[in-house]
């Protein structure tokens, strides 16, 4: 598994656990429930993307399957939709939503602790 694809899921992993920081009363374990929900759903997808390119390896390459190591793909350019990037802009764009959110939740649910004792 890519490294990318493992750095994603360990930011999935610690954003359902600082949000379930906020576990309480009344209708809080619903909405826990739900959002650990997407979040499986979101690492189910993760999975299934490194899944398919592992069985269907690109022959576009030359010819042969060769395995692509993540430090030579990050030095090299990558097409996307927008054009060619370098790989490793892509890979920041690529982790840069799921760390913010997963950083901002584990924050929050810091100071929810910390302010509730108070």
């Amino acid at each position: 598994m890519s490294f990318v694809f493992k750095v994603m899921l360990g930011l999935a992993g610690l954003f359902v656990l600082a949000a379930w920081g906020f576990a309480g009363g009344g209708f809080t374990g619903i909405v826990l429930a739900v959002v650990s929900y997407v979040i499986l759903v979101y690492a189910g997808l993760v999975l299934l993307l490194w899944l398919t390119g592992r069985r269907h390896p690109r022959t576009d390459l030359g010819g042969e399957h060769r395995p692509d190591l993540f430090g030579r793909w990050t030095r090299r350019e990558v097409e996307i939709s927008t054009g060619p990037v370098r790989g490793s802009l892509a890979a920041i764009e690529t982790l840069l939503p799921i760390a913010a959110v997963a950083v901002g939740m584990v924050a929050l649910a810091v100071v929810l602790h910390f302010a509730g004792h108070a």
